[in-house]
């Protein structure tokens, strides 16, 4: 049985979405299947192309699966990432995200 959590993304214009995402799955998946704007994920999740980009809050950062080389390599390259940035493609979708808000940063 697939269990899936609620979240929320607050688009590049303001509106704030509330989707349900799979467990397992990646944030990008998530935005994808529900039409976030602003997350075109041209690479489909191989982590090479910085246009799943997203912020959590400081406070939730923990909660998100460990980054890994490729990752920070890509955000480095990214002129509008911040501490708080990751990649939605490489953030798994787990129970601590339960009610989670993702800023999405990416203005592509």
């Amino acid at each position: 049985m697939t269990k899936t959590i609620t979240i929320h993304f607050i688009e590049p214009n303001g509106t704030t979405k509330t989707v349900t995402a799979e467990t397992g799955l990646s944030i990008m998946v998530a935005a994808v299947e529900n039409n976030i704007t602003g997350i075109p994920a041209i690479c489909n999740g191989c982590c090479s192309c910085g246009t799943c980009l997203i912020e959590l809050p400081q406070d939730k950062l923990h909660l998100a699966s460990q980054q890994y080389s490729g990752e920070i390599q890509v955000l480095l390259k990214l002129k509008n990432a911040t501490d708080n940035s990751r990649l939605a493609c490489q953030v798994v979708v787990s129970d601590e995200l339960e009610g989670v808000t993702f800023n999405v940063t990416n203005r592509l």
